[in-house]
């Protein structure tokens, strides 16, 4: 069986090393680490990541909303040059966070800023949206041709309108504890369909750093979700990741 972790934070590890992570990833058969990026203080470990990992760790450079208020003046140049020097990164971690903060600017201004460098780039974009569904209604047309809905919290009518605009989902340990999301996972189809770890975050097991050896389980519990077996339900995630890292 064959995976690819399609959103990992390595830098963030604290119990965990992240070499030691990546020298183990034969052991649990992932091919290939997302190493996502929250803050401009992360672009250039992840950078280093990419560069001393190149077949093993595809980078993805972006600001996440919680922490916009650290961005520099310059990060949209930064950024935009961080995708230059890497042809194959994509774009994120970016989005709208409504829990977090119940004001929708400057956190929509800066996600858009985010979409337009993915299409101008053709670069995947990698999406948080926290109970922020209702400040998309007029962003849906902007979305580049690909995009995912990272660790996907959100309920089956909000997966279908998604899926109107060619979304991927990707689940982690955290969110297929919920029971909405579970019936949401049941109408999303499988060519849509990613696994990531959200490392070190939203491990399976209270208080432990989430690591690349929760991906059997998680395709496990996505399996039984859809009642598909779970040998092709793993080739056809794993076919389905290859296709989203892709630049277009």
């Amino acid at each position: 069986m064959q995976f690819i972790d399609t959103h990992i934070h390595l830098q963030d590890y604290k119990q965990k090393c992240a070499t030691d992570i990546i020298a183990d990833m034969p052991k649990f058969g992932v091919q290939k680490l997302l190493c996502v990026s929250a803050t401009e203080e992360d672009w250039k470990n992840v950078a280093i990541l990419a560069q001393t990992n190149p077949q093993k760790v595809v980078p993805a450079f972006g600001l996440h909303p919680w922490y916009l208020e650290k961005r520099s003046k310059n990060w949209l140049s930064t950024l935009e040059d961080m995708l230059q020097q890497f042809p194959n990164a994509l774009v994120g971690e970016c989005g709208l966070d409504k829990l977090k903060n119940p004001e929708p600017e400057p956190q929509r201004e800066v996600f858009i800023k985010h979409m337009e460098l993915a299409k101008k780039f053709r670069r995947p974009l990698l999406m948080h949206a926290v109970k922020s569904f209702v400040w998309l209604d007029e962003l849906w047309n902007k979305m580049p041709q690909k995009f995912v809905l990272h660790s996907f919290g959100g309920s089956a009518e909000q997966a279908k309108v998604a899926l109107k605009y060619g979304a991927y989902f990707s689940f982690s340990g955290g969110v297929l504890k919920s029971k909405k999301i579970l019936s949401a996972l049941e109408l999303i189809p499988e060519d849509k369909i990613l696994l990531e770890t959200d490392g070190p975050y939203q491990s399976l097991v209270k208080g432990e750093e989430s690591g690349i050896e929760e991906l059997p389980q998680l395709l496990k519990l996505i399996a039984e979700v859809k009642k598909e077996d779970i040998e092709k339900l793993g080739k056809q995630i794993y076919q389905n990741s290859l296709e989203f890292i892709k630049p277009w």
